[in-house]
């Protein structure tokens, strides 16, 4: 029988594996298209940007990587 840890550690492994730099990604809770510019497994964090651009740039922030969903 599968424990919920490890139902949960294979969920993250999983994201984690499944993105990269320079996908597009989903936020969850969000509809908008975010572009992934770096990712540090070590604090599961990344940074990303929306997508598309804007003409006058598009800020840049750093979000759990668990907030992240993959583009499919």
């Amino acid at each position: 029988m599968k424990t919920s840890k490890n139902v949960i550690e294979k969920l993250k492994k999983e994201t984690e594996n499944n993105i990269h730099q320079g996908d597009c990604v989903y936020l969850k809770n969000q509809d908008e298209l975010f572009q992934v510019l770096g990712i540090d497994n070590a604090y599961e964090k990344c940074w990303v940007r929306k997508w598309p651009l804007n003409p006058n740039g598009s800020p840049v922030f750093e979000i759990s990587i668990k907030q992240v969903s993959p583009n499919q």
